[in-house]
């Protein structure tokens, strides 16, 4: 009899550390997906920043090809 309990309280113990693994599993990928999803956001907000500065510098190149300064030639 004694085998018996032994061997129930190691399969509820087992089961219970097996199910608190999975659940933790579970939260580190949620917690991984959030965070991707953070960095996008932080990707598209530097692409914008880009274009801005690429913008800024079509401008720019286009004012210095309008009118070249005559020590250039």
């Amino acid at each position: 009899m004694n085998d018996a309990m032994l061997s129930t309280v190691i399969g509820v113990v087992g089961t219970g550390l097996i199910g608190m693994f999975f659940v933790q599993l579970q939260n580190l990928r949620d917690d991984l997906k959030q965070g991707l999803r953070g960095h996008g956001d932080s990707i598209k907000s530097l692409e914008a920043a880009v274009v801005q500065h690429g913008e800024r510098l079509a401008r720019i190149e286009a004012k210095l090809d309008k009118e070249p300064p005559a020590e250039a030639a």
